[in-house]
């Protein structure tokens, strides 16, 4: 892989440009999600930083995710299977339509990367 095709995101700047904070799209309370991220031209995968406050939400991403938290705690219940626990430093990959809802329980922070984003559309 060439040089210019390699995005780095550095720890200081994950969550400090981008979107104003919004409500996630579909909530089922009052959860405040922010979103930071990057894609490269021709490369149909999206990485980059996600923070949430304390709420529940519904998870609507069609493509696969691999996430890794920084901070926080939140269970995952999809819609089929048992409900998944994530803590700061666990990582979690979510096949693709992993439809479900979010529980955030404390104040989180991951960063992510979506696969085939764009294989969607």
């Amino acid at each position: 892989m060439a040089g210019s095709m390699i995005s780095v995101i550095r720890a200081e700047d994950l969550l400090q440009v981008a979107q104003p904070a919004a409500p996630v799209p579909q909530p089922l309370g009052e959860p405040i999600s922010l979103v930071r991220s990057a894609s490269l031209a021709g490369v149909s995968s999206r990485h980059g930083a996600w923070e949430c406050s304390p709420g529940t939400w519904r998870r609507q991403v069609a493509q696969a995710e691999f996430c890794h938290f920084l901070e926080g705690e939140a269970i995952f219940t999809p819609d089929t299977g048992e409900a998944i626990h994530l803590r700061a430093g666990e990582s979690a990959y979510f096949p693709e339509n992993s439809t479900g809802v979010w529980n955030i329980l404390t104040h989180s922070k991951k960063v992510f990367i979506v696969f085939n984003e764009k294989a969607s559309d």
